[in-house]
């Protein structure tokens, strides 16, 4: 089902060219934009160009741009309206990204989608832009590295202590890839990062593998 996916998705590019619309606000633009963003749009973006990993409640992590509404545009564009071409050019800010840090990583791993609702999008955001940002870092996604081990409620309206509390210990290590992360630097990867209570999780899951690091990075953040 993968490959037959795959290849529907490069027809579907070849009918209709990505770079032909603004990813995040639809207006017609050319294959010169970067990003395939319109002017309008790429300068509303709140990019974060700092140098360092900034360390909150002891996760080191980076981000690719602040929070806001054209950030939010572009993730719920692939998320919820299913454009997965989007997920190419989030890898390639991801890479340009990190490029700005001088940081390298052995391999990535993305935060997963409880199975049910993976089977329900059809695909885990998170994986498919780990997936291109590998190809453009030259370095594995291992989609499956962590797996979620039970359904937890939707984030949006929780306290930061009701969201701990929501993902407490439903992370957990896919021990047929132990073997293969251990002492090694991890890039951990998602879409946005609140109040970091996935990241940790995801993180602490992953450190019984005994990673040399693991640096978490968020398109879009607050903090």
């Amino acid at each position: 089902m993968g490959m037959i996916s795959e290849k529907v998705n490069r027809v579907l590019d070849l009918i209709f060219p990505p770079s032909l619309y603004c990813n995040c606000c639809g207006n017609l633009i050319d294959s010169t934009r970067t990003y395939n963003l319109c002017d309008h749009c790429i300068s509303h973006v709140k990019w974060d160009g700092a140098r360092e990993p900034r360390i909150i409640s002891g996760l080191k992590m980076l981000r690719c741009t602040e929070y806001g509404i054209y950030e939010r545009s572009l993730i719920f564009g692939l998320k919820y309206n299913k454009k997965r071409y989007i997920a190419r050019d989030i890898g390639k800010i991801m890479a340009d990204r990190l490029s700005l840090t001088g940081m390298d990583f052995d391999v990535i791993i993305p935060v997963p989608l409880y199975k049910k609702k993976e089977q329900e999008r059809g695909f885990n955001q998170a994986a498919l832009m780990g997936k291109y940002l590998g190809k453009e870092l030259g370095i594995p996604c291992i989609a499956h590295g962590l797996v979620r081990s039970r359904s937890t409620r939707a984030m949006r309206g929780l306290s930061p202590t009701e969201r701990a509390e929501n993902v407490r210990d439903s992370f957990a290590l896919n021990t047929a890839f132990s073997k293969q992360l251990e002492g090694k630097r991890i890039l951990l990867i998602d879409d946005f990062y609140t109040t970091g209570s996935t990241a940790r999780e995801c993180a602490h899951a992953l450190e019984s593998c005994c990673p040399e690091e693991i640096v978490f990075l968020a398109f879009a953040a607050k903090y």
